[in-house]
């Protein structure tokens, strides 16, 4: 069973994916991306930076990136438990949800290149590597910019008080369009009010829905014999 850890830049899913991963004995987690991948980090950089003409070029690399990542760790998942029934992949973010972040990006340049990127994003994301069930771990917009600033990424917190703006956007804008997109993908998905909630509690409501989630076979992956 795929299970996406989702939400906005800060929203905790990326120790959740962990937790979640290190409880399931049964299970593999696949990150958004590598800390030492030098062509995200660049990116990522230029982004906060305001460096023009990279949104597009941006989002393409993170979506292949993340379908090469997704199929090499499936094909090592399928190795070891033999069926997506016997398992769980834990996905910290999945491809879909970085459409939202190139409507952001792309909102104040000329509407032709929204469009532009519609038209790729149909052709080079896979659906059959959607999750399962997708968890989102939503938050005030605050506790999102608490929680940025204390985890230390070097170039989010330099970079915050110029990016502000551009972090309000995408946190009113992330969920209307996430769950937009799980329903036009017929994806299964779950919120989660995680302020003042603490990580445990939001650990054993995520626990409750994995576990009592009924899951339908995975007809469309690539299973190991």
């Amino acid at each position: 069973m795929v299970v996406a850890i989702s939400g906005m830049i800060g929203c905790g899913k990326s120790t959740l994916s962990k937790e979640l991963n290190h409880y399931y004995a049964n299970s593999i987690l696949v990150e958004e991306f590598d800390n030492d991948d030098p062509v995200f980090n660049c990116f990522l950089k230029w982004l906060y930076e305001k460096e023009p003409n990279i949104d597009i070029a941006f989002q393409s690399y993170i979506i292949e990136s993340l379908t090469e990542s997704f199929l090499k760790e499936e094909q090592k998942f399928l190795e070891k438990f033999k069926d997506h029934e016997n398992g769980f992949m834990f996905l910290d973010r999945f491809n879909i949800e970085h459409y939202i972040f190139a409507v952001i990006t792309l909102e104040k340049k000329d509407p032709k290149y929204l469009k532009a990127f519609d038209a790729m994003f149909k052709y080079i994301v896979d659906v059959n590597l959607n999750p399962d069930l997708a968890i989102y771990l939503d938050a005030n917009f605050e506790i999102i910019k608490e929680r940025i600033l204390k985890r230390g990424r070097k170039v989010e917190v330099e970079n915050f008080d110029a990016n502000e703006a551009y972090f309000q956007r995408l946190h009113e804008l992330y969920k209307p369009l996430f769950i937009k997109l799980c329903e036009f993908y017929k994806i299964p998905y779950k919120i989660i009010q995680t302020d003042f909630k603490s990580d445990l509690d939001v650990f054993d409501q995520v626990k409750e829905y994995i576990d009592n989630y009924k899951f339908t076979q995975r007809t469309k992956s690539t299973s190991c014999k």
